[in-house]
């Protein structure tokens, strides 16, 4: 499974702890990329085949990966956490899989990956 993680280095790290530790992602094998600059989370989209992808860029810069993620590949499933809960409305016009207002933690990314399994619409929480 590729997962591509458009956010800060912190960020990345907390995402993986999570999904690793995560039953349903047990005996997956995972590929992380990442990239904090958006000319080069734009060329990993491109050169990659996303299975998942996170947006955890603030502000309007999260909401334009999401529109790059969902221009180039709009059935993978996309998470958006964001740091304002302002782009709740955004998150579901685009199709965002799932939308969380920032601090990352457990609960809510167990939530985020059993929507992504599940492909079901949009949540907020």
């Amino acid at each position: 499974m590729n997962v591509l993680i458009y956010g800060n280095e912190r960020d990345k790290e907390i995402i993986i702890q999570h999904i690793k530790s995560q039953a349903c992602m047990a005996f997956r094998l995972l590929r992380f990329s990442q990239s904090d600059d958006y000319d080069e989370f734009l060329t990993l989209l491109q050169n990659g085949n996303p299975d998942l992808v996170f947006v955890t860029a603030d502000n309007a810069a999260g909401m334009e990966g999401v529109i790059a993620v969902k221009n180039l590949y709009p059935h993978v499933p996309v998470v958006w956490f964001s740091n304002d809960k302002n782009f709740v409305a955004q998150s579901y016009r685009l199709g965002v899989t799932y939308f969380s207002v920032k601090p990352i933690d457990e609960r809510i990314m167990s939530l985020a990956l059993g929507r992504c399994q599940r492909k079901e619409e949009f949540i907020y929480e």
